[in-house]
C-alpha cells in the first residue's frame, strides 16, 4: 500500500484543486491511503479536507502548532503503507501518479529515497531575466529540463513530490521540526534537503522518477521580486542550519555583506538587469547565511 502524506496551513483554493486532482488519479496495485494534516489553519482547511471523505481514502488529522515538519511527523504515526509519498497542498497530480510511484518503488528495490518530477505551473510566462538569475529549483520547488530518470542527488527531492520507503521511518527517523515552514516569514528553508542529506549520510540512495510527475501551482505573488528575495534569505539561513560550507569564513562573509550594503545601491543600477538580479539574489542568500551562522551560535540575527 502507498501512504500519501501532506500538510496544509490555510490551503485555500489551491487545496481544493489539489484534492480534486487526487480524485482522478488511478489507484495503484495494493491500494493507497491519504493522510492529510490540518496544520493550525484558520480558514476552514480541515472542513475542506473532510468533505472529500466520500471521494478519497482520506484520514484528516489536526496539528495545532504551526510547522510543516511537525505536522508530517504526526501523519507518520498513522501511516500503514510500505511506501510513503509526500506532497503539498498546491500541486496537481497526473492521472497515473500513484501507479507510476508504485512502479518506481518495485523496480528499484535498492533505493530508499525517490524524487518525483515537478514542473512549475506559472500563471503567466515569467520574464527570462527572472529565471536566468536565480536557481529555479530553490525558488519554485520545480525541476529544470536536465533531470532524467535514474540515480540522482537528494537535493532533487522536493517536498511536493518525493517518496521514502516506510522502513526508513520504522527505524525511528523523523523530519526535523527545527527547519522548514513554521508560520514565520524568516524560517530556515530546506526541510526536504535536510532529511535527504541526513539519510544519504547513512548510505541511502535516491532515484529520480520522470513518470511520477506533478505540476506545482505558482501564484502571481511568487513572481514578485520581493517574495523571491525573501526566499533567498530563507534559503541562505537554511544552508547554514544544515551545515553547508560558506564560500569564505563567516567573519569575512559578514564584512563582505557590510561592504555590499554600502556599495550596491550605487553599483547595481549600472549593471544589466539579469546581472543585477543575480547579484541581488546572492546578496540575500549571503545575508541569510550570515544570520543562520548567528542562529547556530545563539546570537541575534542582523538582517531580518
Amino acid at each position: 500500500m502507498i501512504s500519501v502524506i501532506f500538510s496544509s496551513y490555510n490551503g485555500g483554493s489551491d487545496l481544493g484543486r489539489m484534492l480534486d486532482s487526487l480524485t482522478r488519479t488511478a489507484p495503484p496495485p495494493g491500494g493507497w491511503e491519504l493522510i492529510a494534516i490540518d496544520n493550525a489553519s484558520t480558514d476552514g482547511t480541515g472542513d475542506l479536507m473532510r468533505s472529500y471523505a466520500g471521494r478519497l481514502p482520506i484520514t484528516v488529522l489536526h496539528e495545532p502548532v504551526k510547522g510543516k515538519n511537525r505536522a508530517l511527523n504526526r501523519g507518520l504515526s498513522l501511516a500503514h503503507g510500505d511506501f510513503y509519498v509526500f506532497t503539498d497542498d498546491d500541486v496537481l497530480v497526473c492521472e497515473d501518479w500513484l501507479v507510476r510511484w508504485r512502479q518506481a518503488a518495485d523496480a528499484h528495490p535498492g533505493y530508499e529515497l525517490f524524487a518525483g518530477l515537478t514542473r512549475a505551473l506559472f500563471p503567466a510566462q515569467p520574464p527570462q531575466w527572472i529565471l536566468s538569475g536565480i536557481p529555479v529549483g530553490v525558488v519554485f520547488a520545480a525541476h529544470g529540463p536536465r533531470e532524467k530518470e535514474g540515480p540522482t542527488d537528494v537535493v532533487n527531492m522536493y517536498g511536493n513530490n518525493m517518496a521514502v520507503r516506510a522502513s526508513v521511518f520504522h527505524s525511528g527517523i523523523r523530519f526535523c521540526a527545527e527547519i522548514g515552514p513554521d508560520g514565520t516569514k524568516n524560517y530556515h528553508m530546506g526541510s526536504d534537503t535536510e532529511l535527504g542529506r541526513r539519510l544519504a549520510g547513512r548510505g541511502a540512495k535516491c532515484w529520480f522518477s520522470e513518470a511520477a510527475h506533478v505540476a506545482h501551482i505558482v501564484p502571481p505573488e511568487h513572481l514578485r521580486a520581493g517574495w523571491i528575495l525573501r526566499r533567498a534569505y530563507r534559503w541562505g539561513r537554511g544552508l547554514a542550519r544544515m551545515g553547508y560550507s560558506a564560500p569564505c569564513a563567516p567573519e569575512v562573509l559578514a564584512r563582505k555583506n557590510n561592504l555590499k550594503k554600502l556599495v550596491y545601491p550605487f553599483l547595481l543600477p549600472f549593471l544589466k538587469r539579469e546581472h543585477r538580479w543575480h547579484r541581488e539574489w546572492q546578496f540575500m542568500v549571503d545575508r541569510g547565511y550570515e544570520d543562520g551562522v548567528r542562529d547556530n551560535r545563539g546570537q541575534n540575527a542582523r538582517w531580518t
